[in-house]
């Protein structure tokens, strides 16, 4: 199997493991509500416990990590923290729909890294297709609000960008990690990244949701298990599309992918409904993912 192959694999592998965590998670939260940063502190916890027993299990080597390894992840959790965290302020001061669709926009910086900065190379409809996507990200989520929510605020917009900055340099980071490390300690760089970020969401929930972690503790604990093992598999699905694929390339087709998927996941599972509007989204974020793969 050729390298784009596995990393298309890989690909689709990670955007099904993360769709398998956000019904855990939305189950979760829609049976009980509330402790969402210690709610995560178990989700990065039983990842954790995931990436070292797989790594101890299926690599030879067993578990080791080089201080470059220990560097990256360290630098991981921080802005894996400051993405968590800019993201809750801007979910809570601003509209959730506009929120979600603005930082999708993020993903146009990977694009314009891996094409400039690393030299990649795309394909004849590349720039077409990335076009398309956004349309259908537009048809699908944007949904226009006369809310005061809506409003734009110097807090909202700080956070907004923090969250889109955050989210673009793990991106980097991440491809940068496995780049330099050969796609080698990929479970011991993510250890390092989930245990610091687990410290950094348990201090957060206790300075904003401490009332909330008694009831976390007892109804979250296996629905935090499942969503860990879920996001486990997703990021280390994902650290190996970085090593097989050009960022330029996986950040929009994984994009795609994930909006196409997630879409027929509420429609079969859920019977949620749609308007004309969003099913003419789904069919130009179709076309948007054939072009993408157009050579």
């Amino acid at each position: 199997m050729s390298g784009y192959a596995l990393g298309m694999v890989y690909l689709v592998a990670s955007v099904f493991a993360h769709q398998f965590e956000t019904i855990v998670v939305k189950n979760y939260g829609k049976k009980y509500g509330k402790g969402g940063m210690f709610f995560n502190v178990f989700l990065c916890l039983f990842a954790v416990v995931y990436f070292v027993a797989s790594d101890l299990i299926l690599d030879k080597n067993g578990f080791q990590l080089p201080f470059g390894v220990f560097l990256c992840g360290l630098a991981g959790a921080v802005l894996y923290a400051i993405g968590f965290y800019a993201a809750y302020v801007a979910f809570a001061s601003g509209s959730f729909g506009l929120t979600r669709f603005y930082s999708s926009f993020g993903g146009v910086l990977t694009i314009i890294y891996g094409i400039a900065v690393l030299g990649e190379t795309t394909g004849r409809f590349f720039y077409l297709a990335v076009a398309l996507k956004f349309l259908a990200l537009f048809l699908i989520q944007y949904k226009a609000s006369k809310d005061s929510d809506a409003k734009f605020t110097l807090k909202w917009l700080i956070s907004l960008i923090l969250n889109i900055v955050s989210n673009v340099a793990i991106s980097i980071l991440n491809k940068w990690q496995q780049d330099r490390f050969d796609g080698q300690y990929r479970n011991e760089y993510l250890t390092v990244i989930f245990i610091g970020s687990a410290l950094v969401l348990f201090i957060l929930g206790l300075i904003y949701e401490k009332d909330s972690l008694k009831s976390t503790i007892k109804h979250g604990f296996l629905y935090g298990m499942a969503a860990g093992l879920f996001n486990g598999m997703n990021n280390v699905f994902s650290l190996a599309v970085y090593y097989y694929l050009p960022i330029s390339l996986s950040g929009p087709l994984k994009g795609g992918l994930a909006m196409l998927i997630t879409f027929l996941f509420a429609a079969l599972l859920y019977k949620e409904k749609f308007t004309l509007r969003q099913y003419i989204g789904v069919a130009v974020g179709i076309a948007a993912v054939a072009l993408i793969n157009v050579k």
